[in-house]
């Protein structure tokens, strides 16, 4: 699953500048192979995205749900759907979690948040039981041949369930958009309150893009403060 909205054209251009800031980055191998394992789903690493275009400022969070929830299956106890609601009621109190240049005058102005981890996985019916007094042969080969295909995936399900449970990777996007009335009086955004609030982060990369800078850099409990 990957996030998709409509991002502004500085946003589009965090792509080509994540890769224009790596190549002049002295720990080029280092960078790169630190940017493969997040691209392979890195436990403890997350990436924000932040493009500030006029009074606009944006803020694209990507992370593992192991770094927020603390699991990546379906939750299937009660505490699990607690640990979920907990973290989504988290993420949407972008206040607490980002702190920005007071003098900016930032206001939050939408939020948009997605995972997987509470998705219904519906199962629809192949068989739309045409009319029964047209076709009677069609219609009960059509049930026998779906009670053999569920009888299958029966089998497959079982043998494969535990795998899965062990394997299984899931991603929570977070999509923030503030309206700043000074903006040019930002300069800073704090994430401290991001790495109080899900300590299993130790890492965040951060590709920046404004009107008179872009850049990259790496945020952690103890350098939580991104400036331009």
């Amino acid at each position: 699953m990957r996030f998709r909205y409509a991002l502004a054209p500085l946003v589009l251009a965090l792509t080509s500048f994540a890769a224009t800031a790596e190549h002049h980055n002295h720990h080029n191998h280092a960078q790169q192979t630190e940017h493969q394992s997040l691209d392979a789903h890195v436990h403890g690493l997350a990436t924000l995205n932040v493009a500030l275009d006029d009074q606009q400022l944006e803020l694209q969070l990507e992370s593992p749900a192991m770094n927020i929830v603390g699991f990546e299956y379906q939750p299937n106890s009660v505490a699990d759907h607690h640990a979920v609601s907990e973290a989504e009621r988290q993420l949407k109190d972008a206040q607490a979690l980002f702190t920005l240049t007071s003098a900016a005058h930032c206001s939050l102005t939408s939020m948009t948040l997605e995972h997987d981890l509470t998705a219904e996985h519906e199962h629809k019916d192949a068989n739309e039981h045409p009319d029964d007094s047209a076709h009677p042969h069609l219609v009960q080969h059509a049930i026998e041949h779906q009670a053999q295909a569920t009888n299958r995936h029966a089998e497959h399900t079982h043998a494969t369930d535990e795998h899965e449970h062990e394997h299984a990777h899931s991603d929570i996007q977070a999509h923030y958009i503030f309206n700043c009335s000074a903006a040019d009086q930002l300069k800073s955004i704090d994430v401290a309150g991001f790495f109080k609030a899900f300590p299993a982060t130790e890492t965040i990369q951060v590709q920046l893009v404004t009107p008179t800078t872009q850049h990259g850099t790496e945020l952690s409990a103890s350098n939580t403060q991104l400036n331009w």
